[in-house]
């Protein structure tokens, strides 16, 4: 029977041990060191795709609400020079002497022949739906847009033409009456001097005040041309709360709001339908969802010739579906730049490891 002899190790071999435990204890540490650079890495792109969107957001709401302000700015000036233009309209159809003493006898026969051609022309290129005269006691002596109807008591549905006759003064801009919403212009018609405008001061005691004449816009041609200046959908929606006066039941209605017109039907009565807007005071920009796509959305009020708020106008304008493409390309080129930056760091974290060990052999 043999019996082994056990040898101590040698110092070659414990030298050998501790060099390759240094060496794991390296490779640990060159691990561990990349790890921790490439969390750094990561959380700083993270950090920059994280502010560059939140960046974009706050550029893209900057300039929504930039844009529909200009749209808000360019309705309300087409409403404005809307309601010159039929003021001016009016005005010149009461400063002609004949009107006037065609209105003054009452003779509906000679307004007419007096009116005719002039209202072919202005409704045919100008749009004008309402084109009438009205006697001092408040009676409608000729429509040429209705010429069956006439010698009715307008007094209780035509706030405009009281204003007019109450304060002797011309008036212009939004009215609802029984042929609906219009902007109108009502100028007074007056023997021996010129009608007042808005807002001027008291006529002269020699004029003898023998009734007054109205021109009427449509409003839908100015919603379109504000459609295809700005690429907004608009509409007109009425508060009949606020308005006092019936609205045609023709109209549809949701809730307490009254869709008037509107460049596509559809699409708002699809938003008044799972929306209901507040009759605001003050412009309102704000985004909606109809029907899965996505709206920025502005609000105004909209008043009448008086000043009265008797609605609001909304404008609807479809959000370009960039926004999740873009996203998309900002983390695709963080997670590229965070793979090179980590691969560039290896390489050159270990090359200095390289050049530290030979310095120390």
């Amino acid at each position: 029977m043999s019996t082994e002899t056990l040898t101590p190790p040698s110092a070659a071999d414990a030298g050998a041990s501790t060099r390759i435990a240094a060496a794991w204890r390296r490779a640990a540490s060159r691990r561990g060191a990349s790890w921790i650079v490439a969390l750094v890495l990561g959380a700083v792109l993270a950090a920059m795709v994280w502010l560059q969107m939140h960046s974009q957001d706050e550029a893209d709401s900057r300039d929504r609400d930039t844009r529909l302000r200009l749209v808000a700015g360019t309705l309300n000036g087409a409403f404005d020079n809307a309601g010159k233009f039929a003021l001016s309209l009016a005005e010149a159809t009461a400063r002609r002497p004949d009107v006037v003493e065609a209105l003054a006898a009452g003779d509906r026969g000679r307004l007419q022949v007096l009116s005719q051609g002039p209202y072919d022309y202005l409704s045919r290129q100008a749009g004008v739906q309402i084109y009438g005269y009205h006697t001092m006691d408040l009676r409608y002596l000729l429509r040429m847009h209705r010429l069956d109807a006439f010698g009715d008591d307008i007094s209780g549905f035509r706030p405009m033409i009281v204003a007019a006759n109450r304060g002797r003064r011309a008036q212009t801009g939004f009215e609802i009456g029984i042929a609906g919403l219009g902007i109108r212009g009502v100028a007074l018609v007056d023997r021996g001097g010129a009608s007042a405008a808005p807002g001027g001061g008291s006529g002269n005691s020699d004029r003898q005040p023998v009734g007054t004449m109205e021109v009427g816009l449509d409003v839908r041609p100015i919603l379109d041309l504000v459609k295809a200046s700005t690429n907004t959908d608009i509409a007109v929606v009425i508060a009949p709360s606020m308005v006092g006066v019936a609205l045609d039941p023709k109209l549809p209605r949701f809730g307490d709001l009254v869709l008037a017109l509107s460049t596509d039907d559809d699409l708002f009565a699809a938003m008044l339908k799972t929306t209901r807007p507040r009759a605001l005071r003050d412009v309102e920009v704000d985004t909606r969802e109809i029907e899965g796509r996505r709206f920025s959305m502005l609000s105004q009020p909209l008043v009448d010739f008086s000043g009265r708020q008797v609605g609001m106008t909304i404008a609807l304008e479809e959000m370009a579906n960039t926004r999740g493409r873009l996203r998309t390309e900002l983390i695709v080129t963080a997670l590229c730049g965070g793979i090179l930056a980590w691969v560039v760091f290896a390489v050159l974290f270990r090359h200095a490891l390289a050049v530290v060990h030979r310095s120390r052999r």
